[in-house]
């Protein structure tokens, strides 16, 4: 076993009797007032806490029971503890990591191990060192009777600022809780995040604001209007982790639901405009989001009629929110009229006709970008029902989910909007992928974060500046957007991606003239088809779905997407290209001569960003 020597620290205080559950006499340092601890109750033995009953005979385990039991502490002399000293930061920055440190002295007859014994954060939680609050003796240490031990608490700062208490004891797994507990207050201070500066303007398909071009990144967040006015805090975790995680912008519903429906989908999250402080409510999260999280904000002003069912309430609504807008026009991203505008009050030919009346009239008196709706479908049909005739600067658009061609199909769907002779090159507007497959999504879902992040990559490439990341989550908000699989994938991806790339010049791999490489798909008997995927050779063992490229002169961008097997591409040019995972953002750099090969496998993406030698 290895030696225990007490690690220097401030020395806080150690009570006179062990039983007596001694408190730490500090600034911000207290026996855990509150938590049924002996001297803070006042009675001679205790309990190990409210909320952290004993176990004991039908007294729990540790965190449970709520108080039950006999109050004990250490009165059986087996289990006790003693605080010698504690070092805690009195202030940590949202997000920012530190080391904790507390001394215990094992007062009891019982020898401490790794099975046996650890310092628990108390009710089973603790803001900083999430999920677990235990910390562990390493398993070749013991700690004897009359021995100290140091223990270290890697701390973890919430993405919210305020002060936060951080209480540790000891804990006789299965067993108590006992002895001293330590309690720090600790305040959380956030800098507010870098929001971009200007109106967000297009030109051609690249979007720019006073920065300069930029692509997008937004997430769902429908509820966001009503977690403003009934439960800030959560939808402040939600933004912060956001910010932290190189997102651009949410995307909020306006109203939705109907409150005088108990069997409404939305029952509980109404986001009602005759409720009082709406107006407050949509201006608050506009200022919150962007001055505090550095986030805009694409405000869908319709996600359900049941409020203003009329074409001039409608248009009422509207001018609540160009006022607001007024002054914050650099907060917004976009304004869409409805979401999925065919099947929430805008249906059929006169649905259509009065979506794109009350568009235009939103268009007319704001120079924010204003989106109609996604239609339906789509197809080139059901964009020009919505877009034809300069209704709006830009179109929202739901791509297909059916997750064929082992679930890679719906990354590729935003290809071929703008290529030469596609609907949107015919009507010349920006776009958003606006509601793509996700987690928990609707209709089809994908966890996969490999998956996720080059759906991003390629619309980019498919030169659509705005990616939503759309998933359960960010529907009612029952659960958090950090809980979601695949939130964390897009951590590279505005590194990966240049911020002018939906200017450049698309080109698909059977474009020989200008796509930097040759692909292959590979059969079972080795055979190598040149310019062909997997899914294009029945029993192709190796190959890829797509390699989407954009250029620009000698620049080029590939995404690379379904990598089946070893997946091998040859240099059309002499050129130095970036090989990269998208998740981790791994690079490896390769100079290659025309004709020589590289060969991609233990991903499902790559992002291939080079130029030409």
């Amino acid at each position: 076993m290895r030696s225990l020597a007490l690690v220097p620290g401030l020395l806080l205080g150690l009570g006179a009797a062990c039983p007596q559950g001694a408190p730490i006499n500090d600034d911000n340092a207290a026996i855990g007032e509150g938590e049924g601890d002996p001297a803070a109750e006042g009675e001679g033995e205790g309990e190990p806490g409210e909320g952290e009953g004993e176990p004991g005979e039908g007294e729990g385990e540790p965190g449970e029971g709520e108080g039950e039991g006999e109050p004990r502490g250490c009165a059986d002399e087996e289990d006790c503890a003693r605080i010698v000293s504690a070092e805690f930061p009195a202030t940590l920055a949202c997000n920012a990591e530190a080391v904790a440190t507390v001394v215990v002295q094992n007062a009891g007859t019982a020898t401490w191990t790794r099975a046996s014994h650890r310092l628990g954060g108390v009710d089973d939680s603790d803001p900083f060192h999430a999920p677990d609050a235990r910390i562990y003796l390493p398993d070749d240490v013991e700690v004897a009777p009359g021995a100290d031990y140091s223990f270290s608490i890697t701390l973890r700062a919430p993405s919210t600022a305020g002060s936060y208490s951080s209480d540790w004891r000891m804990v006789h797994e299965l067993v108590r809780w006992f002895g001293d507990s330590v309690v720090r207050d600790i305040v959380v201070q956030c800098e507010p995040h870098h929001a971009r500066a200007g109106l967000v303007r297009a030109h051609g398909h690249v979007l720019e604001d006073d920065e300069g071009p930029f692509v997008g990144l937004g997430a769902t967040m429908m509820w966001a209007a009503w977690g403003y006015q009934h439960d800030r805090a959560r939808l402040e975790q939600n933004l912060a982790f956001l910010a932290e995680h190189g997102f651009d912008y949410i995307r909020a519903l306006g109203t939705v639901g109907d409150p005088t429906r108990g069997d409404d989908y939305w029952e509980g999250r109404e986001i009602d405009p005759s409720a009082p402080g709406f107006d407050d409510a949509i201006a608050g999260l506009t200022d919150l989001a962007y001055d505090v999280y550095g986030l805009r904000v694409e405000w869908t002003i319709f996600g359900g009629t049941e409020t203003a069912p009329t074409e001039g309430e409608q248009q009422a609504l509207i001018d609540r929110f160009l006022a607001m807008s007024v002054g914050r026009e650099h907060k917004i991203l976009h304004f869409e009229t409805g979401n999925e505008s065919w099947h929430v009050g805008f249906e059929g030919d006169e649905g259509t006709d009065r979506l794109r009346r009350l568009t235009r009239y939103l268009r007319d008196r704001t120079d924010i970008l204003v989106a109609a709706s996604a239609p339906a479908s789509a197809d080139c049909e059901g964009l020009r029902d919505y877009y034809e005739g300069e209704v709006a600067d830009l179109a929202t658009v739901h791509f297909d989910r059916n997750p064929a061609e082992e679930g890679w199909r719906p990354v590729r769907q935003p290809w071929g909007l703008y290529r030469e002779g596609g609907c949107g090159f015919s009507l010349g507007i920006v776009a958003s992928n606006n509601e793509p497959i996700g987690p928990g999504a609707s209709v089809a879902s994908d966890e996969d974060p490999e998956r996720l992040a080059a759906a991003a990559i390629t619309t980019y490439v498919a030169n659509i500046p705005l990616y939503v990341f759309h998933s359960r989550a960010g529907v009612r908000g029952d659960v958090d957007l950090f809980t979601m699989a695949g939130v964390d994938a897009f951590t590279h991806v505005k590194d990966i991606v240049p911020p002018d790339v939906t200017g450049w010049q698309q080109w698909n791999h059977y474009q020989a003239e200008a796509h930097p490489f040759l692909i292959f798909a590979t059969l079972a008997d080795g055979t190598r088809v040149p310019n062909s995927t997997w899914t294009d050779e029945d029993g192709a063992v190796a190959g890829v779905v797509r390699a989407y490229a954009a250029r620009a002169g000698g620049e080029f961008l590939v995404s690379v997407i379904g990598v089946k097997g070893a997946a091998e591409l040859e240099a059309r040019f002499a050129m130095s290209v970036d090989v990269i995972e998208p998740v981790s953002g791994a690079v490896a750099t390769r100079q290659l001569q025309a004709g020589e090969r590289i060969t991609l496998s233990g991903h499902g993406a790559f992002a291939l960003r080079g130029h030409a030698l």
